[in-house]
């Protein structure tokens, strides 16, 4: 509380440009879920021959160090051991060391695209079809410490908290509490609207992850898809450090 009273009283705008931009885990695990794990879910793809020629397994999409996996095996509120198919919970990595390594399927989807299940078939209730949805998402920690991270950013910006965010192509992430970085440390708090870009060319300019990791579960709301909503899942990461992240 002190701390947000704190943010109120001394933030002022911040000068809108590109900027190296360090995640916190809940910002991590917006922009993780939002912008990529929906975009994993297979079902989007049937029938999009486009899309399909953009996301071939093996295709190099982010950083090397880069891990975004889904897994429904971790306790939370994105624990599904089986899915509403009754399939077993997998680890999937969705990206492996920068490489695209897989998608989440219900059993319809994997037919269709000729590739394993990997127990994301969710349905809100028993009034509604198993669509693909995803469960735990997250971008495994790399090995940095975040202070480590916050020290080698001449000028930057520490996103510690969010209102929202959303996207598929684009994100776009809505921040509450952040903090100009300025020679290495710790500056400022600033107001910002929005940090925005496209959701390809920023998994490649990821260029630090953190130790520290935090997986965030959630008592209220969830992950909405067509009608069903709000529908459980657990999300988060490490920090990470984003370069040449448009800020407003």
């Amino acid at each position: 509380m002190d701390r947000d009273i704190k943010f109120v009283k001394d933030a002022k705008p911040v000068k809108p440009g590109k900027y190296t931009v360090i995640f916190a885990p809940v910002a991590t695990g917006v922009f993780t879920h939002e912008s990529f794990g929906h975009k994993s879910e297979a079902d989007f793809m049937i029938g999009d021959e486009t899309m399909m020629k953009e996301w071939p397994i093996g295709k190099k999409v982010g950083a090397d160090n880069l891990c975004i996996v889904d897994s429904g095996e971790i306790l939370g509120s994105g624990f599904v051991p089986f899915d509403d198919e009754g399939t077993k919970a997998h680890k999937t990595y969705l990206i492996k060391n920068g490489i695209l390594s897989g998608r989440l399927h219900s059993t319809i989807t994997a037919e269709s695209l000729k590739e394993d299940t990997t127990g994301n078939a969710r349905a809100l209730n028993f009034e509604f079809e198993p669509i693909v949805r995803m469960t735990n998402t997250y971008i495994e920690p790399g090995d940095k410490t975040k202070e480590e991270l916050i020290s080698e950013v001449k000028e930057g910006i520490l996103i510690e908290d969010i209102n929202h965010g959303s996207g598929m192509s684009i994100f776009t992430i809505a921040p509450k509490i952040s903090y100009m970085i300025r020679d290495g440390k710790i500056a400022e708090p600033v107001n910002i609207s929005v940090v925005t870009g496209n959701v390809m060319e920023t998994l490649h300019e990821i260029d630090g992850i953190s130790k520290e990791f935090e997986l965030l579960s959630f008592t209220m709301g969830g992950c909405g898809k067509m009608e069903q909503f709000p529908l459980p899942v657990g999300l988060g990461g490490p920090y990470i450090r984003v370069n040449n992240v448009n800020v407003q």
